[in-house]
């Protein structure tokens, strides 16, 4: 018996080294092919690949490197991940023509968080994920949420004419996160936290806050340290614990909120149906009610579960370009009085048009023309994300090299927008 399970053992172990070594043999092939026709971009550290040693050193390194090879560079994601870099429109274009997929390994370490929200689903569940959240997304909803705009806009005005008064230093850095949260909670959740005046960090609307703002970190954090991409090895660390408590409480507290919403929901539907109310239409206040009402074509709504991967997604996507849309903004006006006085003064035409904020419409952007201008030139030079990753499911062409299917690139946005060859 003894022998038989033994032969049987080394038998599954010798095909197993087999796949290893099979395995090993095209990836070394596959890099050998890349270094050989691909230029290879300076400044690889043998543990971190390209990545740079911390974040405010990434935007200069970028643009060095694109400055040096406009065209496509390859780059190492870690030390055995390497990564074509594409950094002209041109060859930007002849990957997207093949339809690559997301890579998954990048991507991987937002599901705790995210699950399988609109960024992370694919196939039939993102098609209709898609079609559901259409609703949400219309000019006639967009319209609705201005005066949450201007309320919390107000709002932080108002603290920093109090800050100026008391000739104290403003924080532009800490500000701006907050009036994008405050935002995106009041038009996702219909939740006004109140956290931009909010002193009590213990309340459970600030400690909410602050594990986003961790598990946003936390996330991020791992990009840059190989030790940490194995789940395995990671949650068994304490910054791995943490994570995973951090996620557990952002969760609750979402599912918290879409259980309340869907009984309130309900309770005004059984009164309708009992003529307690002539109303024939529940009106959303917000994403939260419109998540919880939309069906799709066979009449299924979407799970808790569904919506608040969704919420999540919602809040990981405008917190942060919000924020640092807006930061970058003001940047931009201190560095060019010049555009801020054309700037100002087309906002106080607009202004007098209208009869002030509380007169201020959607349709009155549309008349911001200038400031329009500068803020989409604002979204070029800031490049709020810097780059995405994806996968070639076939083989494609560029600049005259063939990148085999099963590539990583990086469609990199922010050194295509600081490209010589491109912009003046």
């Amino acid at each position: 018996m003894w022998p038989i399970l033994v032969t049987v053992l080394l038998i599954a172990l010798s095909v197993v080294l087999v796949k290893f070594a099979s395995a090993i043999h095209r990836w070394s092939k596959h890099v050998q092919y890349l270094r050989t026709h691909i230029p290879i971009a300076p400044g690889r550290d043998w543990l971190r690949g390209h990545f740079p040693p911390d974040d405010s050193a990434s935007r200069g390194i970028l643009e060095r490197r694109t400055s040096l090879l406009p065209r496509l560079a390859l780059v190492w994601f870690g030390p055995v991940t390497p990564q074509v870099s594409l950094v002209h429109p041109d060859t930007l274009a002849d990957v997207m023509r093949t339809s690559p997929d997301r890579n998954k390994f990048v991507y991987n370490f937002l599901v705790p968080w995210l699950g399988n929200g609109l960024l992370m689903s694919e196939g039939k569940r993102w098609s209709r994920d898609r079609r559901l959240l259409s609703h949400i997304f219309t000019p006639g909803m967009l319209r609705e949420y201005v005066p949450v705009y201007k309320e919390a806009c107000t709002t932080m005005l108002n603290l920093w004419s109090s800050q100026a008064d008391q000739e104290k230093s403003i924080d532009v850095g800490k500000c701006m996160p907050l009036l994008t949260f405050d935002v995106i909670l009041k038009c996702a959740m219909g939740v006004d936290t109140k956290c931009q005046t909010d002193t009590d960090l213990n309340s459970r609307n600030m400690r909410y806050l602050a594990a986003v703002e961790d598990v946003v970190k936390m996330t991020m954090q791992r990009y840059t340290q190989p030790w940490t991409w194995w789940d395995s090895v990671y949650y068994r660390t304490a910054g791995g614990k943490k994570f995973a408590q951090l996620v557990a409480e952002v969760h609750q507290y979402s599912e918290d909120l879409i259980a309340k919403r869907r009984r309130e929901i309900e309770e005004q539907e059984a009164q309708r149906i009992d003529g307690a109310t002539s109303e024939h239409i529940i009106l959303c206040k917000d994403m939260l009610d419109t998540m919880l009402m939309v069906r799709d074509e066979d009449g299924v709504g979407m799970t808790d579960v569904e919506i608040r991967e969704q919420v999540d997604t919602f809040l990981l996507a405008g917190r942060d370009t919000g924020s640092s849309a807006l930061q970058w903004a003001l940047f931009y006006l201190t560095r060019h009085p010049d555009i801020q006085y054309k700037c100002r003064s087309e906002v106080q035409q607009v202004m007098e048009v209208c009869g002030g904020v509380d007169g201020l419409k959607h349709e009155h952007i549309s008349q911001l023309q200038y400031l329009t201008q500068f803020v989409q030139e604002v979204l070029r030079s800031g490049s709020l994300v810097s780059h995405m990753t994806r996968t070639l499911v076939k083989d494609a062409s560029v600049d005259g090299v063939r990148l085999p299917a099963g590539s990583n690139v990086q469609m990199n946005i922010l050194g295509i927008h600081h490209n010589d060859q491109v912009w003046d």
